[in-house]
């Protein structure tokens, strides 16, 4: 980003003039972005679908196209993008794809700018939406970014058809969401996927509706938020473990492992004597 000479949250399309790469919107089907370059000189055309209504949607296309322009090894003539390439966090997502998405990310979203939001306030969708109208970037992106940066213990949730389809975890946050398990009923996001009423704020519900962990207390709860977006078909679900739900810390399974070596130690030494 440095060598983009950029302060601050950026006009992406300034960018991609800086970079000598007119920004097209044309009529298209078969894909939401494409790069073309031209041979042997270092311009070249973006092409976004004009069937991208939402602002963010596109201003996160073009990053994209932008990463594929400039990241080592994604020197192709031309680079077609659909809707199933951008922004599609999923761990079976193609590696290149995935690099475009993160410089894409990184790009629209500086951390410093973000992380001043996410210092001043508790996690929440409402501030995972005040990253996406700060930084003009979709929902998806910006919580994928939040998730990147936020020192709590939170994590983000796509979900369809009832099921997940992928998740973000902070550093912290420390257990598996696992794609392609089903939404349980019980959770917020479940209501949401049957159009039913849930809080507009993260509330408790059981841990182990998400958390599938021999590590988790009974009777723990877990903070989640869900909102339904119809015009995905899914649902969004921020959770956020507030309080420890550990039957056991980090030092705990240390000290644990350490007494059972020791047992195994005095075990053998006594079998060794006779």
């Amino acid at each position: 980003m440095r060598e983009l000479q950029i302060d601050g949250i950026p006009d992406i399309s300034a960018v991609a003039a800086q970079l000598k790469l007119e920004v097209k919107y044309v009529q298209a089907e078969g894909f939401d972005g494409a790069l073309l370059r031209a041979k042997e000189m270092p311009i070249g055309a973006i092409a976004i679908s004009s069937g991208i209504r939402e602002v963010g949607r596109r201003n996160f296309t073009i990053a994209h196209e932008v990463g594929h322009f400039l990241i080592p090894g994604h020197d192709q003539d031309e680079c077609v993008c659909t809707s199933a390439d951008i922004g599609n966090w999923r761990d079976s997502s193609k590696q290149r794809e995935r690099d475009a998405d993160e410089f894409a990310a990184e790009l629209l979203m500086p951390r410093v700018q973000v992380q001043l939001i996410t210092k001043a306030e508790t996690p929440s969708i409402q501030l995972v939406s005040k990253i996406a109208n700060l930084c003009n970037t979709s929902l998806s992106a910006s919580a994928w970014r939040f998730c990147d940066l936020i020192s709590e213990r939170c994590a983000i949730v796509w979900s369809s058809n009832r099921t997940v389809q992928w998740s973000r975890s902070s550093e912290e946050f420390r257990f598996a969401i696992r794609r392609g398990m089903p939404i349980e009923k019980g959770t917020f996001a479940f209501e949401c996927h049957i159009g039913g009423q849930v809080p507009n704020q993260p509330a408790p519900v059981g841990a182990h509706l998400w958390i599938q962990s021999q590590n988790v207390r009974d009777g723990a709860e877990i903070w989640e938020q869900s909102i339904a977006l119809p015009a995905y078909g899914s649902v969004l679900s921020l959770l956020w473990i507030k309080n420890r739900i550990e039957k056991y810390s980090d030092q705990d399974e240390d000290e644990l492992l350490e007494e059972l070596d020791g047992e195994h130690f005095n075990a053998f030494e006594k079998h060794s004597r006779r």
